[in-house]
Order: C-alpha cells, then structure tokens, then sequence
C-alpha cells in the first residue's frame, strides 16, 4: 500500500500547486483536517471541504505566487511524511521565502483523512516515528 500512499500525496501537491480546491476536495475524505497551527504567518486548522477551500483562499490571500516541491517521502503504515522546499513571493513584498518544512499526512487506504504542518523536519519524523 505505500506506493498508493505516496502517489496520493504526490497528487495532493499537484493540486495545490494548481490550486485546485474541487480536485483535492475530492481526494481527500469528508472530515479531513489540516492542522497548520505550527505555521508562522497565518496558524490555523481547516476542516472538511471548507477548510481545503479555506486554505487555499488564504495561501491566494497571503502570496502572490507559492509552491511545494516534495523532496522526499518516508512512510510507516498509514502515514506519509513528506520533506517539502517552499517557496513563494508575498503580496507585500519583500524578498522570495525559500524554506524546508515537513507535512505528515494520514490516509485510509489511499484517501487522506488529514495532515499536520512541522516547521521542523526532523520533529515530523519523529512524530511519525521515523529517524533521519
């Protein structure tokens, strides 16, 4: 099953690089959750299709341009964790963002039911119970 662990978040970037709410609205299960709260602009949780919605209106809101590159992905059972470069201009200006941070995702088959956002990499894996 991780393979259709990994092509499902894999998918779930390519929508949000897109900006696809329906799309990933449909991916994802109905009471997905979005656990952002470790963010430093904007900490938050979304939840169910309004939130995915949601999120992507304050990612549009937030920066003029933004977007994940999965570097690498570790999975143990039903858990994805996903090593991301961002990168984004905000709409106030200021020089381009470039940073590593780590998004562990949950899924049910190959559904996600939910992810949670880590500054720290290294503190994802360990959530998931992986070692660098």
């Amino acid at each position: 099953m991780s393979q259709e662990h990994a092509k499902a978040v894999h998918r779930a970037y390519e929508l949000l690089n897109r900006r696809d709410a329906e799309a990933l609205v449909d991916l994802c299960a109905d009471d997905f959750v979005m656990d952002m709260s470790e963010r430093v602009f904007n900490p938050d949780t979304y939840r169910g299709p309004g939130g995915i919605r949601r999120f992507l209106g304050d990612v549009d809101a937030a920066w003029q341009s933004y977007r994940w590159t999965v570097e690498d992905t570790r999975i143990v059972d039903d858990v994805v964790v996903a090593m991301l470069r961002c990168q984004g201009q905000s709409r106030e200006g200021g020089p381009e963002v470039d940073w590593h941070v780590a998004w562990v995702w949950k899924l049910r088959g190959e559904t996600p039911i939910s992810l949670r956002f880590y500054r720290d990499p290294a503190r994802a894996l360990e959530a998931a119970g992986l070692r660098e």
